[in-house]
């Protein structure tokens, strides 16, 4: 009977075990406030999970809440606890709190404060006119309403058609933490048009806003009052805020100029990183607030005319905090009979109270057995416990830590399992690792109470060493071995049941890199490349591959300038960049393990722009001080301090070169500017960018001007005028305000005291001054002086002596002779009186500048004059009043005239008499063009124009050639003949190389000699069947004949062309040398009376083409055919016939006795031995 009481309660426990159970927990409950509108609907939501479903109950201020038994404005959502109200009203805030129920537990959501929003209207309140004075502080008043949350304030102008315009605070107009609105200093354009000032309160949740009563600003006085930095309004001097929240402290200054606002923190520490400053620089806020941030904080401003003083305000900040969770208590599973402690451990300032609850009754009111049971219990505040833990303690824990800041809630479940083991995840079949990696076989099981998992390795319990058994059941090795490889089972064992899992384990060798990228410096724009190689286990060779990272980050297909070669695993970042610095890491893996190394690639760039660019002292020096920028991997060399003025704003000038070692310079100003400055750094690699401006203007103070106006001259270019005119002097250089001009003339020979004219001038920018008068190229001295309201320039004057008006010369040069012709030169020489050089009154009428020379071809002066000027300079080459000068650029062999003016700034005299000469030959221009007409393997035709500039009589032209050879010209070769026929427009060049390239030259030719080359280039074709001429032959003589043929100039091959001769019926033919320029040939020392066979043949080179045979008899008698003109060779006939003779009588002789050469022995007839007789004889006899 108890053995079947035993089963009957393992079978129970089973069945309980595999059912699911859970108390409820909250997983969406609404904010701590909730805000509603009236008459709008309002939602409150509550959804818990856990098994089965929970239900829903609601408490109002602490009392049950039925939805139900309100009307229908109150709904309860299906399946869900959350609230929905209707058209909610007045009665219906309150606090409440939800609460989800299941048969094991009850979980609650925090409390909730229901409110209507609300916004009030502003207490009313007439329109106010203020007139508060330019210059001096000023304050508008605002108190909002009463709202519901409580409102967002600004200020706004009321725009005259009913609009509004939002006001933008900045340093000079800002509104404090009671909304009232003030003004560091009141300016003019505070009028706004006559528009009203308005404070505007606003209730998002109300979707409504309100306007408080109308201020007008009537600002008085019509300058700046200028008052020094005081204290206008801040927050309180000891303040608090919570931790983990922003905190702020404001504080507002008044003075005029705008007051600079900074902050500092006392005893000597330095701001939070996390501060930042707001409303142009008045508000100090801390975001994440810590208890570190604690101390004393001072806002301290100044201005301009505080002369150093400084307005400051001191502040105690204090770090709160509501209460914030340390430990806060977790769901818990566990199995029955186990022991569990929950715990809530909770900090705030000042220190929260901690309060328990159970399915959401207080821990000092519940009744329930278990709580009040000893196997509860409460050791300290925090901790409460539960031993011995049955399937019927399922139940909902709450904890709530609170203070006067507020509260934390947390809502957790226990639930109670009885389960049997099993394992949810088994090792695998076959895990895969390598050498040195750490291995980790998986377990996952589930039952309770927790099963006790133990591993086996080939059927033997593992235990300590390399091998850690987790809390979650798997096995981790450490830095595996190949001895590790097996098989391994994992048992998990409890109270119910045992069950286990196997798997294997195979280790693979190392990888390993075997080549390491190397460290690389580089510079900006050039590519830099890192290459990596390894080696991995056999087995997964095909898995091996090389992977790149940057700084820790894959390199991706996405990094464009970043190329990986996967033939050599090499990476290459194209046109580096500053920003590509860093290290560089070479992966080698197989997907099991993987080996790496890094490098370090350093690019160095041009610098970073310096920061914070700032002056100090303007005044005759400014101090300019700057923060260096990141120099990049290359030291600065150099600063370069620019600066900008009121002046010229966009134009940027350099100022110094400062060392690098330096961050401030003095910069020595000019007077009355105001100056922008920025500082550029330099390094090998370049020029930096230039740094923002200094956010303030440096403005020197007024003093003399720099000096007189410069490059004052007068001009005669204007009739019956004195035109005087100079070299403004810039705003830059004015040095102050009230600049002018004081212009003085005086006409020579005039009284200084009566007859000075004195002209002050106001306008900088004027650069001449006119006046009238009669005489021509009279002198006057004239003074030009600049001044300003300090005084004038310390420096001398500009004083000059100056001319009137100029006008054509009455007097011409004489006696213009061509004293020296040649081709292209001319030699003149004329008189002229040089008194009248520099004199007063004279008749040149001006400034002497020199003579003018205008020479032209005879009756074509219109086509061809030029002019040639001669400076001033050549009275100092003459000789008495002869002067004389060269004239460069004529044509040869042309008629010429020419004649001479004198000549002053504007104007020419008269022309002197004509002079007629004639140059003298000189060397042709180039032909105008040369072009080929046809391309042969040995020969081309050309064809040319005759040059457009002959200069000269045209004695011919000189064909010159030479072989291209890649970049290599050969030896310059001459055509012979040249050309004597100026007439002459083409050309025949033969006995060329065949699929050759020459460059051919042509040259005109006059008695000078060569003319200017021009030149072509050609390629002869590869060599053909030469083309056979037709030929004739003529002036037949006693002892030579002439040979003549026609070549067909479009002929492709067969230029090269010789004679062959023989007498009729001779043995051998005799040949001429080679014609390759001719068309004809004489043939010499022929006997007279005398019949000869003639051919002509044509070659390329290699091919040899011969015409028909002609036949020709000389002239005169011939010579008798006597034996003794013979005898050789008929002496030579008989001797031949003789031996034929002997030989045909001794081989018959030897026939009739029988006489036979010997064979071999077995040798057959035929002389094969054995062989087919058939084949013996296998020649052939023609």
């Amino acid at each position: 009977m108890k053995m079947l009481t035993s089963v009957c309660v393992f079978l129970c426990l089973v069945a309980s075990a595999t059912a699911l159970s859970q108390p409820p927990a909250m997983f969406l409950e609404p904010d701590n406030n909730v805000y509603y509108k009236a008459g709008e609907t309002v939602q409150m939501p509550c959804v818990a999970t856990g098994e089965p479903r929970p239900e829903y109950r609601w408490k109002r201020n602490e009392i049950e809440f039925n939805p139900s038994g309100n009307d229908a404005r109150v709904v309860q959502l299906p399946n869900a606890g959350t609230l929905v109200i209707n058209s909610p009203e007045d009665k219906d805030e309150g606090i409440f709190q939800c609460f989800a129920i299941n048969s094991f537990g009850i979980s609650a959501t925090k409390k909730i404060n229901l409110r209507q929003a609300k916004l009030q209207e502003f207490a009313y309140s007439p329109p106010k006119n203020f007139t508060p004075r330019i210059g001096e502080p000023f304050t508008l008043p605002c108190v909002p309403p009463e709202s519901v949350p409580p409102p967002s304030v600004m200020w706004i102008n009321k725009l005259e058609m009913g609009g509004i315009d939002v006001y933008n605070y900045d340093d000079r107009v800002s509104m404090d933490r009671e909304f009232r609105l003030r003004f560091a200093n009141v300016r003019a354009e505070d009028r706004k048009g006559g528009l009203p000032y308005a404070c505007m309160a606003v209730n998002p949740d109300m979707r409504r806003s309100t306007q408080g009563p109308l201020f007008y600003i009537s600002p008085i006085g019509s300058t700046d009052t200028f008052t020094r930095v005081s204290y206008l309004w801040a927050d309180q001097d000891d303040r608090f805020g919570l931790r983990g929240e922003t905190f702020s402290v404001k504080c507002i200054f008044a003075g005029n100029p705008t007051p600079d606002v900074h902050w500092e923190r006392g005893e000597n520490k330095t701001l939070p990183d996390r501060a930042n400053l707001k409303s142009f620089a008045q508000e100090l806020e801390i975001t994440n607030l810590q208890f570190e941030d604690a101390g004393v904080y001072q806002c301290w401003a100044t201005n301009s005319v505080s002369g150093g003083y400084r307005a400051v305000r001191l502040f105690n900040v204090r770090v709160n905090s509501k209460p914030y969770f340390v430990q806060a208590p977790q769901d818990i599973e566990i199995g029955v009979g186990a022991n569990v402690e929950f715990t809530c451990i909770a900090h705030g300032v000042p220190e929260p109270d901690i309060e328990w609850f159970i399915d959401g009754v207080p821990l000092k009111d519940v009744t329930d057995p278990r709580i009040t049971g000893p196997r509860f219990k409460r050791p300290v505040e925090n901790k409460i416990f539960l031993e011995n833990v049955q399937l019927s303690d399922h139940m909902v824990v709450q904890c709530n830590a609170s203070n006067i800041h507020g509260y934390v809630f947390a809502d957790v479940y226990l639930n109670v399992l009885a389960e049997a083991p099993t394992i949810l995840t088994p090792p695998k079949a076959r895990e895969v690792s390598a050498e040195g990696m750490a291995v980790n076989l998986t377990c996952r099981t589930t039952g309770k109470p927790d099963p006790t998992i133990t591993w086996y390795k080939d059927e033997l319990q593992i235990t300590g060493g390399r091998y850690i058994i987790s809390k979650t059941g798997d096995l981790h090795i450490r830095s595996v071995v190949l001895a590790d490889a097996g098989k391994y089972k994992c048992e998990a064992r409890n109270m119910f049941n045992v069950t286990s899992a196997e798997g294997s384990l195979v280790v693979r060798r190392k990888t390993r890199i075997e080549q390491m990228p190397l460290d690389l410096e580089v510079n900006a724009g050039t590519d830099a490349k890192f290459t990596c190689s390894g080696t991995t286990d056999p087995e997964e060779v095909h898995n091996f591959k090389i992977l790149w990272q940057k700084d820790g980050k894959e390199i991706t297909t996405r990094d464009q300038r970043m190329t990986e070669n996967k033939q050599d695993n090499s990476l290459t970042i194209g046109g580096t960049i500053q920003r590509d610095s860093g290290t560089y890491t070479c992966i080698a893996t197989n997907g099991l393990d993987s080996h790496s190394a890094s490098a370090v690639l350093t690019v160095r760039d041009k610098p970073d722009a310096p920061s914070d660019v700032n002056w100090e002292w303007c005044n005759v020096n400014a101090t300019i001080n700057w923060m260096p920028g990141s120099y990049n991997n290359a030291p600065v060399q150099y600063f370069i301090l620019q600066y900008n003025t009121s002046f010229n704003p966009d134009k940027w000038t350099f100022g110094l070169q400062v060392n690098s070692t330096l961050n401030r310079v003095n910069f020595t100003l000019s007077p009355y500017v105001s100056y922008t400055f920025r500082v550029l750094a330099y390094n090998k690699i370049g020029l930096s960018n230039p740094s923002f401006p200094t956010p303030k203007v440096c403005t020197s103070k007024p003093g003399r001007p720099a000096y007189h106006p410069r490059n004052l001259r007068t001009l005669g270019h204007q009739f019956g005028k004195l035109y005087i005119e100079w070299t403004p002097i810039s705003e830059y250089d004015q040095n102050g305000p009230g600049f002018y001009y004081i212009l003085r003339i005086l006409r020579l020979g005039a009284q200084a005291e009566t007859d000075t004219i004195e002209i002050p001038i106001n306008d900088w920018r004027t650069s001449h001054y006119e006046m009238s008068t009669g005489y021509v190229y009279e002198p006057y001295k004239i003074t030009l002086r600049a001044g300003n309201s300090v005084g004038e320039a310390s420096a001398d004057p500009s004083t000059i002596i100056g001319h009137s008006y100029e006008s054509t010369p009455t007097i011409t040069p004489t006696n213009l002779i061509a004293a020296e012709v040649a081709d292209s030169y001319v030699l003149f020489q004329w008189d002229f009186d040089k008194s009248e050089i520099n004199k007063v009154n004279t008749r040149i009428q001006g400034e002497f500048r020199g003579f003018k020379i205008q020479f032209w071809e005879q009756n074509r002066r219109a086509q061809t004059v030029r002019e040639f000027d001669i400076g001033p300079s050549s009275q100092n080459n003459a000789t008495g009043n002869t002067f004389n000068a060269r004239v460069e650029d004529m044509l040869p062999f042309t008629n010429m005239e020419a004649q001479i003016h004198v000549k002053n700034n504007y104007y020419i005299s008269s022309p002197s008499e004509l002079v007629r000469f004639k140059t003298v030959a000189g060397l042709p221009g180039p032909v105008e063009y040369f072009r080929v007409i046809n391309i042969g393997d040995t020969h081309v035709n050309l064809e040319w124009g005759s040059p457009a500039e002959n200069r000269g009589d045209l004695l011919g032209y000189d064909i010159s050639y030479q072989l291209v050879n890649g970049l290599d010209l050969g030896e310059m070769q001459e055509r012979e003949p040249q050309i004597d026929d100026p007439y002459t427009t083409n050309a025949y060049l033969s006995g060329l190389r065949a699929s050759s390239k020459y460059r051919v030259h042509i040259y005109a030719r006059t008695v000078a000699g060569r003319g200017e080359g021009f030149f072509i280039e050609i390629t002869t074709t590869a060599p053909g069947s030469p083309s056979m001429p037709r030929f004739t032959i003529a002036n037949i003589g006693r002892t030579f004949i002439n040979v003549t043929w026609w070549i067909n100039a479009y002929a492709s091959s067969g230029t090269i062309v010789f004679v062959e001769y023989r007498k009729l019926d001779g043995a051998e033919w005799i040949r001429t040398s080679d014609e390759v320029v001719n068309t004809w040939k004489n043939v010499s020392n022929l006997e007279p009376g005398t019949k000869y066979e003639i051919r002509i043949k044509t070659t390329n080179g290699p091919i040899v083409a011969a015409s028909a045979i002609e036949e020709v008899i000389t002239d005169g008698t011939a010579v008798a055919s006597a034996l003794i003109g013979n005898y050789g060779w008929f002496i030579g006939m008989i001797l031949a016939i003789l031996l034929v003779i002997a030989l045909v009588i001794l081989f018959f002789i030897c026939h009739k006795r029988g006489f036979r050469f010997a064979q071999k022995e077995g040798a057959s007839y035929y002389g094969g031995g054995g062989g087919d007789h058939d084949d013996a004889y296998t020649g052939r006899y023609d």
